[in-house]
């Protein structure tokens, strides 16, 4: 063979030899080293429940709605225009907003809000409590203009300006006598405000009631006796491990211990409790303290946030208050009413309640189970009309200042079915009046007028 043959057929065999391993270069997918063996660890993120993530127009939501006009109050019952009206919102775009609070006295502030004196036919919106501005600003197209941070626990919506280009929608604090007017436009204005103009001759007439002379403060409650539904549901225990998967940072670090009713995970810095009687779930960061005091908005967006990375949102929950050390609430709902836990028979935890310190969970509680929407079991309830509830809240001596009462509303009260709370599967939904009284939630039942009876405020 030829010397410079040779070399040819050398030459080509490297050229091919090279190409094969320029292929291999770049179709290679590594295939990933064992974790242990790298030194590192990739931990699965899990969550309780795989429920689509909620946003906050879905957590953040009025408790009721009413229509006023010159003296008659009439309470919007129906689902479907309650929801409809609250779904638009986030499409409504803000163009202005002005603080007119200096244009209301008192009483022209009463006859704005309650459409009085001329003042045309409003719908009130009643949120569960003071809601930040920020989020507000979260729920519409609201631009971001500079403007003094303050709450609002009601929205007021004119219905006389259907026609008009641009519509005036006030935020108000019914406590502060503040009024912030916002200019919004909004395509389905008119026939969200028809809709539920047209439906107004079938919904309950409330009228308004104070328990002092002096009192500052209305209460809107119905005319006639109410008609709800109780309900039982058999609830869906979620696994402990579950708990266990979606909170801590590494699960494989975690410790175990049992006994009859509880069951205790901790890794040395966070500690989980599994109350099986009380239907609870806690957990709680040990190493760190609550030094930092947030804006109520930010702690609102953050919790929402951390509730749909863990898959916290189980059952229908919504915002429901915040106290004073910084503690949010986001109860359970059912049919648009808030659950409480039965001070009489309790069934266990209705909310999940969240404390926050710097970026970190301080402290997480909530219910261990799931209620779904199907009751097994059903019966008709009649709850007290105004007249009637006014006699009770006066008569009864346990909560004997009337002016720390802030709100009076229908809840479901949850109630136990077991006479032995360890085994308690199924769970009474009853309806019943609440007041929040002095930031607290208490059930309005004829217990109170009970000489020594038990604390009726809701924990």
């Amino acid at each position: 063979m030829k010397r410079e043959t040779f070399k040819t057929i050398i030459l080509t065999i490297l050229i091919a030899i090279s190409l094969v391993f320029t292929w291999n270069i770049w179709m290679f997918q590594p295939v990933m080293q064992d974790q242990a063996d790298a030194g590192t660890q990739v931990v699965e993120t899990k969550k309780i429940s795989s429920d689509e993530p909620r946003s906050l127009i879905d957590v953040v939501k009025p408790r009721e709605m009413f229509i006023h006009s010159n003296g008659e109050h009439l309470k919007v019952d129906q689902k479907e225009l309650f929801q409809n009206f609250w779904n638009d919102v986030s499409l409504w775009d803000v163009k202005e907003i002005s603080d007119v609070s200096d244009q209301y006295s008192e009483q022209k502030f009463k006859n704005f809000f309650y459409g009085n004196g001329g003042q045309g036919k409003t719908l009130d919106l009643v949120f569960n409590d003071p809601i930040p501005i920020d989020i507000f600003q979260a729920l519409f197209k609201w631009p971001n203009k500079s403007i003094e941070y303050n709450s609002f626990d009601r929205m007021i919506v004119p219905f006389s300006q259907q026609d008009k280009a641009n519509k005036k929608v006030y935020l108000v604090s019914y406590s502060k006598e503040t009024v912030l007017e916002l200019t919004i436009e909004s395509a389905n204005y008119r026939n969200l405000m028809d809709s539920i103009a047209a439906a107004q001759n079938e919904m309950p007439r409330y009228d308004l009631y104070t328990f002092s002379a002096n009192s500052k403060r209305d209460f809107l409650l119905p005319r006639k006796q109410e008609q709800l539904e109780s309900k039982m549901f058999f609830i869906e225990t979620i696994k402990t491990s579950k708990f266990k998967d979606a909170l801590f940072t590494d699960p494989s670090l975690v410790g175990e211990e049992s006994n009859l009713n509880r069951t205790v995970y901790t890794d040395g810095t966070s500690r989980l409790e599994a109350n099986q009687k009380d239907h609870r779930i806690q957990y709680q960061h040990r190493n760190i303290n609550s030094s930092t005091v947030f804006q109520t908005g930010d702690l609102i967006k953050r919790s929402v946030k951390y509730f749909n990375d863990t898959g916290s949102f189980t059952d229908d929950y919504q915002y429901f208050g915040i106290n004073s050390n910084q503690q949010l609430s986001f109860n359970m709902f059912m049919d648009g009413l808030p659950i409480v836990n039965s001070t009489k028979h309790p069934f266990g935890m209705t909310s999940l309640e969240v404390q926050w310190a710097n970026d970190d969970i301080l402290n997480y509680k909530r219910p261990n189970y799931i209620l779904g929407n199907k009751a097994s079991q059903s019966e008709q309830v009649k709850l007290m009309n105004g007249t009637e509830l006014k006699d009770l809240i006066v008569k009864q001596t346990k909560y004997d200042d009337l002016e720390k009462i802030e709100q009076i509303f229908p809840a479901y009260q949850a109630a136990s079915t077991a006479s032995d709370q360890d085994q308690a599967m199924f769970v009474w939904l009853e309806p019943v009046w609440c007041m929040k009284y002095n930031g607290k939630t208490v059930i309005l039942s004829h217990d109170l007028l009970t000489e020594g009876s038990e604390n009726h405020g809701v924990e």
